[in-house]
């Protein structure tokens, strides 16, 4: 066997809370999310290559005065996922319209998927100063916040917010999410109870109530509100992924996948979704689908380890160790303290019945801080390496 594989149970598990950790990276939102043509659903017709192109080139000519004309440029590049013409165009925009909070919002979008965070956050910050009775803008920058752990900034920004506008059920449903990250669930209950009795159809309300729900194992109750908050937004990312984390956990493999797959399809650069998805097709046994899947997140985001390091994982289920073994590799070059990285190198090692590696491997492993050999030991696929009396005594040393 290459590989132990987890529980249906067990992973649905990490994958909800993979979906549920949504709330505080994306909250959910579609605001911010790649455009879809209407016409792409309605049709159902996929798109001609050479219009593609044809397209694309035409986006990337527009030029001259016009600042709607950039706009549309670069929301619609964004749409091809061609994110450095998207932002060329967006700035050429902004410097016409610096006023104009559409663009900063645009940015704020496009940079990250650049990678370029620290000027994402940059233009939420500038959105909120041009338009600060923007709420949207707002919930943009607080949820940021919450996402960088800034909790203090996160709760001067909704205060000062919520004293202009008291009744905005979008800035009672973050304050609720902030006081969650704070440990105050009774006044996370309140703020998302008055975002709800403001707009009942609320979808973030409605998903972080789902979330409490869960907490307490009310697994009904959490899957009728992200149903429900799906109904007022059928693009709610944090539903979407709440959900198909329990129908893993119910052993629906295949309709765990199609929601991943929706997730995926709103924003190709969200990882949790692109990992969900890809676990979830191994489950089903669909290992070279999880590989095309995985290996497309490395072209995408070829900086972020993570796709490496599940494209490892997709290439060992297949049974390619050669191609496993260089993407942990990577991981474990670019960031030496990576311990996952080395247990999967250890095991490959391990199956391959190349002792002194797996032992200098092991030995590398226990340096940085690994204490947990039970998991080794119990795993057959390092059962080579804990016959070989060496690594044994090794791994009993930490105990």
């Amino acid at each position: 066997m290459m590989m132990q594989r987890t529980p249906g149970p067990v992973l649905g598990s990490c994958l909800l809370v993979a979906g549920l950790l949504l709330a505080g990276a994306c909250g959910g939102e579609t605001a911010d999310t790649v455009m879809v043509d209407e016409k792409e659903g309605a049709a159902g017709r996929a798109a001609d290559p050479a219009e593609v192109a044809a397209e694309i080139q035409r986006l990337k000519q527009v030029g001259g005065t016009d600042a709607l004309e950039f706009y549309r440029a670069g929301m619609g590049l964004i749409q091809h996922m061609e994110i450095e013409a998207a932002i060329e165009k967006l700035e050429a925009g902004r410097e016409l319209a610096p006023e104009n909070v559409a663009f900063h919002n645009a940015l704020a979008m496009a940079y990250p998927m650049a990678g370029r965070e620290e000027d994402g956050l940059a233009s939420l910050e500038i959105s909120v100063r041009v338009a600060p009775d923007d709420t949207t803008a707002v919930t943009g920058l607080a949820r940021r916040y919450l996402d960088l752990q800034r909790l203090d900034d996160c709760q001067a920004l909704l205060e000062e917010a919520l004293g202009r506008h008291p009744d905005a059920a979008d800035l009672h449903a973050v304050m609720g999410s902030l006081h969650l990250r704070q440990g105050d669930e009774d006044a996370a209950r309140v703020e998302y109870t008055r975002a709800l009795d403001l707009d009942p159809g609320n979808p973030d309300a409605l998903f972080s109530i789902g979330v409490l729900a869960h907490r307490h194992g009310d697994m009904e109750d959490a899957a009728a509100r992200w149903k429900e908050a799906l109904v007022a937004n059928p693009d709610h990312m944090g539903s979407l992924m709440g959900l198909g984390g329990l129908a893993l956990e119910g052993g629906r493999d295949d309709e765990a996948s199609v929601l991943f797959l929706h997730v995926l399809y709103l924003n190709p650069h969200l990882f949790a979704a692109r990992r969900s998805l890809g676990n979830a097709l191994i489950l089903e046994g669909l290992y070279d689908e999880a590989v095309e899947l995985f290996r497309a997140g490395v072209e995408l985001q070829p900086q972020n380890l993570d796709a490496h390091f599940y494209l490892g994982k997709a290439y060992l289920q297949r049974g390619l160790m050669e191609d496993a073994e260089e993407q942990f590799e990577y991981v474990a070059r670019t960031d030496p303290r990576n311990q996952e990285a080395y247990v999967e190198l250890v095991r490959i090692y391990s199956l391959r019945n190349e002792m002194l590696r797996a032992y200098n491997a092991v030995r590398q492993l226990i340096n940085l801080g690994f204490r947990d050999t039970d998991r080794l030991v119990n795993d057959q696929d390092f059962e080579s390496l804990v016959s070989y009396p060496p690594a044994r005594e090794l791994l009993d040393s930490v105990n």
